[in-house]
């Protein structure tokens, strides 16, 4: 809560007017403590000074609050600190410019901290409100992602359920895929929402899920080369993007490497033009059964799936079968 209302605490900004604010109190003080000069006993040379100096702290800051009480003081003790019209000095003086000064320093320090607490509160509400938008508005998208990922799981059981009634022999291999591929996307949804992750580089982003990828496949003697270009993708499509990653390295850890010595992928992402990436995932396995013109990827759960990653992306892929299989996906950037 702000320690004074709004509508109270309009600071005046820049340098120049505030510090002429300053000397418009003073002048003002002044021509109040004249004009009722007439009317006050004696003993009262400060009276309209101390407001003056606690407005021109409040308004302008310190420092135009200490050019107005500076400016105050010297007056106050010329015209109406006996002797009047000099700046004589007897004790008598000496106790009440003292007073004065000691009042003075005290008002400035209590109205600046109260300034500067109320200038904190102020922008931590500020902060607190924008953090507050910008948790709504993970949370949302945090839904609605949550709810495309369950989506997805769902259209993959449908397609495994499909290939276990074709072939019921694949049962528990296809159920054991299946848990591989949800328990993978639930490892690569907590990375990309994790607030300390959030502003990683994409080439770490990429790089932890290709190293997840690997885990879930039981592909440690696998070889991998990451190579990604600086780019930023809305958090939706970079989800989308990991698991398009993950998808092909797990084709390639499945069939890639049977009996190959020195397994190895390489996951690159480069520019493409503007405003577009190109994906490039290339292992050197045995490569496709059949070199087909054009080749076309491995049939299975597995191609619908990466087929479908393809499209929520906007992309277009096309896979070689050359000293392996190499598959590349060009798609927008946003």
């Amino acid at each position: 809560m702000s320690i004074l209302p709004r509508q109270l605490f309009q600071p005046i900004r820049g340098t120049v007017p505030r510090y002429a604010a300053g000397i418009a109190l003073f002048i003002a003080g002044s021509a109040v403590r004249f004009a009722a000069d007439h009317l006050l006993p004696p003993g009262f040379p400060f009276l309209t000074f101390f407001p003056a100096v606690i407005l021109a702290t409040f308004l302008a800051g310190r420092g135009p609050g200490i050019v107005c009480g500076v400016l105050s003081g010297l007056a106050a003790w010329y015209f109406f600190v006996p002797p009047l019209y000099s700046f004589g000095v007897n004790s008598g003086v000496a106790t009440a410019m003292l007073f004065y000064a000691f009042v003075v320093a005290v008002d400035i320090m209590l109205i600046d901290g109260l300034v500067h607490r109320q200038r904190q509160l102020e922008d931590n509400e500020i902060r607190l409100t924008l953090a507050a938008e910008r948790e709504r508005l993970l949370f949302k998208e945090l839904q609605h992602r949550v709810a495309n990922n369950l989506a997805t799981v769902a259209a993959m059981l449908r397609l495994q359920r499909r290939q276990i009634a074709a072939d019921p022999h694949t049962a528990l291999d296809a159920i054991d895929r299946a848990n591989a591929r949800i328990e993978l996307m639930g490892e690569i949804h907590r990375q990309l929402y994790d607030p300390v992750s959030l502003n990683l580089p994409l080439s770490q982003q990429i790089r932890r899920a290709a190293e997840h990828a690997r885990v879930v496949g039981s592909a440690d003697h696998v070889q991998l080369y990451i190579d990604v270009a600086d780019a930023r993708l809305e958090v939706g499509r970079l989800m989308t993007l990991v698991l398009l990653i993950t998808e092909l390295l797990g084709n390639s850890f499945k069939h890639a490497f049977d009996g190959h010595s020195a397994p190895a992928v390489r996951v690159t992402i480069e520019r493409a033009g503007e405003g577009r990436l190109r994906l490039i995932v290339a292992d050197n396995g045995v490569g496709l059964p059949e070199a087909t013109q054009p080749p076309q990827p491995r049939r299975g759960l597995g191609t619908a799936i990466i087929q479908g990653f393809v499209t929520q992306l906007g992309g277009k892929m096309q896979v070689e079968n050359l000293g392996g299989v190499t598959t590349v996906v060009e798609f927008a950037e946003a």
